[in-house]
């Protein structure tokens, strides 16, 4: 499978669908796992999403099973709403295999780390989305393996060939000791692992970051792409956000850490053995993300410096929570 390129020709994906007036595409930035465009019909919107990583419909159809169940318990902010198309159905196969599916958009802007505000409404968010989709049972199974079962998931980016990568792509080379420090780390979780298997379990986003998240004001009003929902560790879900605020360039990451924690607990309580954990459960989310982007460098869907980026960021996060977590956080 090759990446999706510009000049995807967007009305074959949009025939499928009765749009009652002439509908425009508008470009919008689009994430890593899909293209995303903005469809305006009169006055109503809409959002395309071609799925990029994938073309199994399996995996949205159980995504939209999960936003129906979630949608039933009310939650205090918007979630996607999949528009069915003139078969009835939500969920798009192009000729080639190429899966696609058509959302009714939800107004606002995306949250700013920048802005206090925006990072403690991320939190709370955090812990009502927690408690929300401890309420549901969609009667799909998960498709995508909870963050415990790393190694498994990963098998086929084993130690040797995740250490050969630097000897193989020339632009990887120059951080050969950020792969050696990464699978050390790797090798450190093992006891991190089983005890995450035994932490309380239940049905979480995965992948909830500020980009998947849509502000009003200082609120947080609509979770986005729950693509990449499953059944694991309910403390995954906040160990995903505080990870993804580990970031190289900014110096004010524990403040915000702090923020966001705090709007966490404003709305829900992690036992002592999850907050125990957090801080590994934040590197397994790290070198997840890494692993992930190993295996698309492997596999040809990605360019070398997007891992080499990747792989900066991920060390960085391991050796900042090795010398900055403060367990009082939480």
């Amino acid at each position: 499978m090759q990446l999706l390129k510009e000049g995807i020709d967007f009305d074959s994906f949009l025939k499928a669908y009765d749009f009652q007036v002439p509908y425009e595409v508008e470009n919008r930035e689009s994430g890593m796992n899909n293209t995303t465009r903005i469809i305006n019909a009169g006055s109503e919107r809409f959002v395309l999403r071609i799925y990029n990583n994938h073309r199994d419909p399996a995996i949205v159809r159980l995504e939209h099973e999960v936003l129906a169940a979630l949608d039933r318990r009310d939650p205090p902010f918007r979630v996607p709403s999949p528009v069915r198309d003139k078969k009835g159905e939500t969920v798009g196969i192009a000729g080639d295999g190429t899966v696609s599916a058509l959302y009714r958009y939800i107004e606002g802007e995306r949250p700013d780390p920048e802005k206090p505000a925006h990072v403690f409404a991320l939190g709370r968010t955090a812990a009502l989305l927690t408690s929300a989709m401890s309420r549901i049972e969609p009667a799909g199974a998960p498709l995508y393996s909870p963050y415990y079962e790393l190694e498994d998931t990963y098998a086929a980016m084993d130690e040797r060939a995740f250490l050969a990568l630097p000897e193989s792509f020339e632009a990887l080379a120059p951080i050969r000791v950020r792969f050696a420090m990464l699978q050390k780390e790797r090798e450190g979780l093992r006891e991190a692992r089983e005890a995450a298997a035994r932490l309380p379990k239940q049905w979480i986003h995965g992948d909830l970051v500020f980009n998947n998240t849509v502000a009003q004001g200082d609120e947080i009003v609509g979770v986005l792409d729950f693509e990449f929902s499953t059944k694991d560790a309910r403390a995954m879900e906040l160990a995903v956000i505080v990870a993804d605020l580990l970031k190289p360039d900014d110096p004010g990451c524990g403040e915000k850490i702090g923020l966001l924690l705090g709007g966490y607990r404003e709305s829900f309580r992690l036992s002592e053995e999850e907050r125990r954990l957090l801080p590994a459960l934040m590197k397994l989310r790290l070198l997840d993300v890494a692993l992930h982007f190993a295996v698309r460098l492997r596999d040809g869907l990605d360019r070398e410096d997007v891992l080499s980026g990747i792989i900066e960021q991920t060390a960085f996060g391991c050796g900042w929570i090795n010398e900055y977590w403060e367990d009082e956080w939480l």
